[in-house]
């Protein structure tokens, strides 16, 4: 997400232009892994596992699912300092040393790294407003299909026009408005056909209005989420023109930032606030419990780990060897692949 705000350098633009071919090689990569991320989070929300209690359960721990998005962002950071170490090895120290200063890959002396600390420290707003949309965004993927979630997806852009003309003071002209229109009415459409679809036919019996108030509560958090993660964007492209860190980094400290507010403050919270989850909102050591006791959930949890970062590499180059606008529509045409792999598993 972070890769939709990088701003390029002076550096960056003289560098040489990425080849057409390499280019083509990252869009590939962020389409399938971004459609691999939706998937299996969908997947991972239906397996079975044996609980703590010794009975088998459903895995519907959304909160878990929130924790291996910051998880996976905070590896991203991980797999570059292994590069930067590999590199390290490869080059002459006084080279090495000359590029990563030139980069702003490696830290000042004095008072910049007093103002590299606290750009660091920055980070942490957005990650929580992440770690909040992406919770959302995880519940209510529990309540509708995968292919309806990713286009309510969609509302984003909505979102984010509004406040950014509210916020950021731009003037958007009417043709902005026009697509913003569009975007939304298409977003309404596809909200109200998922929750008519659970409520129409002959049989309206409590069953058929409990599952079309389970689509309708899973509709409503996933637009929350959207108005979240709007929020998060402009708060990010505010940020942004005084945190002056690589685009892999901001990622990185973003995630590691959500790990700890996971780890500190939410478990807890989800441990203590009284819930459906074995009397917690979420049972840590029972999805701890269901973890171990599945091969096939620890499968699923390793692939996602893996796209996820791999769906953040391939975004900061797509946004660097095109521009930030091509990603975004790049990422939102990934509906498609969506929408066939329902239509072939389901038809």
């Amino acid at each position: 997400r972070l890769a939709s705000l990088y701003i390029g350098t002076p550096e960056m633009a003289s560098r040489k232009k990425t080849p057409a071919w390499l280019t083509a090689l990252y869009v590939a990569g962020m389409l399938i892994t971004g459609s691999i991320n939706t998937l299996s989070t969908k997947l991972q929300f239906q397996l079975h596992s044996i609980g703590k209690d010794g009975e088998e359960e459903t895995f519907r721990k959304p909160w878990f699912g929130t924790f291996n998005m910051l998880f996976a962002m905070a590896l991203v950071l991980l797999v570059e300092r292994l590069v930067m170490a590999c590199t390290a090895c490869c080059c002459p120290a006084p080279q090495m040393m000359a590029e990563s200063s030139k980069e702003g890959l490696l830290p000042k002396p004095g008072g910049e790294e007093k103002g590299r600390k606290r750009k660091i420290a920055m980070v942490a707003v957005p990650a929580a407003s992440n770690l909040l949309a992406t919770a959302l965004a995880a519940i209510g993927i529990m309540y509708i299909p995968a292919s309806v979630w990713q286009m309510l997806r969609g509302a984003t852009l909505f979102f984010t026009g509004i406040f950014s003309v509210i916020f950021l003071k731009r003037r958007l002209q009417a043709f902005h408005w026009i697509g913003l229109m569009l975007c939304m009415a298409g977003v309404v459409t596809v909200g109200y056909a998922s929750v008519a679809g659970d409520t129409g036919g002959a049989d309206h019996d409590a069953a058929a209005a409990a599952n079309a108030s389970g689509v309708l509560f899973g509709v409503t958090l996933t637009l929350l989420g959207q108005v979240v993660q709007a929020a998060q964007v402009i708060l990010e492209e505010f940020l942004m023109k005084d945190v002056n860190l690589p685009a892999v980094e901001i990622i990185g400290f973003e995630g590691i930032w959500g790990v700890l507010m996971m780890v500190v403050l939410v478990y807890p919270a989800l441990w203590l606030i009284p819930g459906p989850d074995h009397g917690h909102q979420e049972d840590l050591v029972d999805t701890l419990v269901m973890f171990y006791n599945s091969s096939v959930v620890q499968l699923v949890v390793i692939i996602y780990l893996f796209s996820c970062g791999t769906f953040n590499i391939t975004g900061i180059a797509v946004t660097g060897a095109l521009s930030a606008v091509h990603r975004m529509m790049l990422d939102a045409s990934r509906t498609m692949i969506i929408w066939g792999v329902g239509l072939f598993v389901h038809y």
